[in-house]
């Protein structure tokens, strides 16, 4: 590992090069900074090959439960400290939500319908996923935090709800960065469980 922490991304040329490119600005964007002030430099590569750190952006698992907005149905969108993130289930995404008393029915509109939005909620779930991987960061009620697992309330859904929930700008507490760059700097991640030299 020496001065380098080689973060790989695998399964982006399967998600589109605009989509690709955003999720690439953003994890250069969020993970550059933690990495430097660990004395480090990130690098980061594409491809099917392993880095220190790894996330496979997942086109075939289709990971969503029951029907769309049955209420019964959920979506998985990353490993939690694993190193997928499955884009099957960002694309599903939909409003979802109150019955409209004028209609009578559900807002079931896609919310990540372009690549300015899909790339950014893919980005979040995956620095998401290293949160946990890393640092063992848990999740948090804080919705601008990359850590948050709680979207806004049935009565609050709207499209721009949801899109700024899931695709729109988050960030680390202190706290977490605290956590997040020792971490970084010893070269160990909190929830790996591989073994060997």
């Amino acid at each position: 590992m020496g001065n380098r922490i080689r973060l790989n991304l695998q399964g982006l040329d399967r998600v589109g090069p605009k989509t690709a490119s955003e999720v690439v600005v953003m994890m250069r964007e969020v993970m550059g900074p933690l990495v430097t002030q660990a004395g480090k430099t990130l690098v980061i590569t594409l491809g099917s090959h392993r880095g220190d750190l790894n996330l496979d952006f997942d086109s075939t698992t289709d990971t969503r439960a029951a029907g769309v907005c049955t209420g019964h149905g959920v979506s998985i969108l990353g490993e939690d400290a694993g190193e997928s993130v499955f884009v099957r289930a960002h694309r599903d995404l939909r409003v979802c939500g109150p019955v409209d008393p004028k209609t009578r029915r559900k807002d079931t509109r896609k919310i990540l319908t372009a690549f300015w939005l899909l790339g950014p909620a893919l980005g979040n779930t995956g620095i998401h996923e290293l949160g946990h991987f890393i640092a063992d960061l848990q999740h948090v009620n804080d919705p601008g935090n990359f850590m948050s697992t709680m979207g806004p309330a049935l009565d609050q859904r709207t499209m721009a709800t949801q899109r700024e929930f899931w695709a729109g700008k988050k960030t680390f507490n202190d706290e977490q960065k605290k956590k997040l760059v020792k971490q970084i700097g010893e070269g160990k991640w909190l929830l790996d469980i591989t073994f060997g030299p």
